[in-house]
């Protein structure tokens, strides 16, 4: 069979199919849009225009005080420099399958005024991810504590909550403290007494429905954990207690802490029986350093918590052969693919195309849009996935590796059975 047949065949495959979205940061239901030049700039595509801009030129042209045709300049420069990006395709596709347009000109934008969507509507906003198939979506946000302990706080349609870490590990002053073990009522003075709060507030999530852990700490610190030092996270914390004026500098001071706060979250996730799922490579906005961001970094912690599911995220971009091996190698490592197939989707045909051969493919979540709302980049972001998978399983269709019957059940199983029972999720509406 040629690669183009098995494309088209895989293609029409996935598109027909239900898919969980593994990852998605939608606090509330949005954006509602209401100048033309937010459908360019939405979710990540501002990025790489801020990337590209000279000056004030990204300022320039999101000014909406301004007439659409005095800002078209500085628009029309920033389009063309970056219409070739991953980022910036989420954006075609959304500007061709929504609005009919195929060419961003000024008469085009112009042409959106009055029909701009407003996504605020939960009824609106669940016809979008129905359109795209998404099933369920897990999502990492960030509610009030107590709404989680008392069952009130309203979720997104179709999202299944996360358990932030950061904020419960990254702690750097007692307000912080206060603030958290609040939500339970309690007061603490000990390390035993805040690792405690922390147990019973996890297990309100769990009551209220979370299906896994997530942690960003990458954006913050470096992903190399050390071993648990129990009289290092004592001095930190207890200076933080004796006095409510002091501040410990994160990460570098209060690095023992968090150390030891996450090996010890992490045995409470084994106990909830609750995957962690771990930000790994790229890093969002500009200037990041990702030095520190390769998922190697986590090897020791991945040995030493052999009972705890890990889900690694954003295929590790760019470090893909680090990814593959800790897949590869860790019966306790899940590989996501989240992000990373609107990054750099032909990072992700490639490295779909070396985890059929190198990892067994139970191993493979192959899609999170990673979104704060914005329903129809998230429609565009699983299409672009689906068109990845489907273009690295033809390759191997075409090859002999595989056959198309072989292929389509990988690719379901990568899009939907994986990460249904991976995260337990049972009913969409459970």
């Amino acid at each position: 069979m040629t690669r183009e047949t098995a494309y088209a065949e895989l293609r029409s495959h996935l598109e027909a199919g239900p898919l969980i979205d593994t990852h998605d940061h939608s606090q509330s239901c949005g954006p509602r849009y209401t100048d033309a030049v937010q459908v360019l700039t939405g979710g990540y595509a501002a990025h790489d225009m801020m990337s590209a801009a000279r000056g004030g030129e990204y300022d320039e042209m999101i000014d909406t005080t301004r007439p659409l045709e005095d800002r078209w300049p500085v628009v029309e420069r920033l389009w063309r420099a970056t219409k070739n990006t991953g980022y910036s395709r989420v954006t075609r596709l959304v500007l061709e399958e929504f609005y009919g347009v195929t060419e961003v000109t000024l008469d085009s934008l112009q042409s959106l005024t009055g029909r701009l969507p407003d996504y605020s509507d939960p009824v609106l906003f669940e016809s979008v991810l129905e359109k795209a198939l998404i099933e369920a979506r897990i999502v990492n946000v960030w509610p009030q504590l107590t709404e989680i302990v008392d069952g009130s706080h309203e979720l997104t349609p179709r999202a299944r909550l996360t358990i932030g870490l950061p904020g419960f590990h990254s702690i750097k002053t007692r307000a912080e403290i206060d603030a958290i073990t609040s939500a339970v009522g309690a007061r603490v003075t000990s390390l035993d007494g805040y690792v405690e709060a922390c147990r019973e507030i996890f297990a309100a999530f769990a009551r209220y429905g979370a299906v896994a852990f997530k942690d960003q700490s990458a954006y913050t610190r470096p992903l190399d954990y050390g071993p648990r030092d129990r009289a290092g996270a004592e001095d930190v914390f207890g200076r933080m207690i004796a006095d409510p004026n002091a501040s410990v500098d994160y990460p570098r001071g209060a690095k023992p802490l968090s150390d030891y706060l996450f090996h010890t979250f992490l045995e409470m996730a084994a106990e909830l029986d609750l995957p962690v799922q771990i930000h790994t490579g790229h890093l969002a906005g500009n200037y990041g350093d990702i030095r520190g961001t390769n998922a190697a970094h986590l090897a020791p912690l991945l040995e030493m918590h052999r009972d705890v599911r890990f889900d690694l995220f954003h295929a590790n971009w760019p470090y893909g052969g680090e990814f593959l091996f800790l897949g590869k190698n860790y019966p306790n490592v899940r590989l996501n693919f989240c992000w990373a197939n609107v990054i750099d989707p032909a990072y992700c045909k490639a490295l779909f195309r070396q985890a059929l051969s190198a990892v067994p493919r139970i191993k493979i979540h192959a899609h999170g849009s990673d979104y704060s709302g914005f329903p129809d980049r998230a429609w565009a972001a699983a299409r672009i996935a689906r068109d990845n998978v489907a273009c690295a399983l033809a390759e191997a269709v075409a090859q002999g590796e595989t056959d198309l019957d072989e292929a389509r059940e990988t690719a379901t199983m990568w899009f939907y059975t994986n990460p249904r029972e991976f995260f337990r999720l049972g009913s969409a509406q459970s």
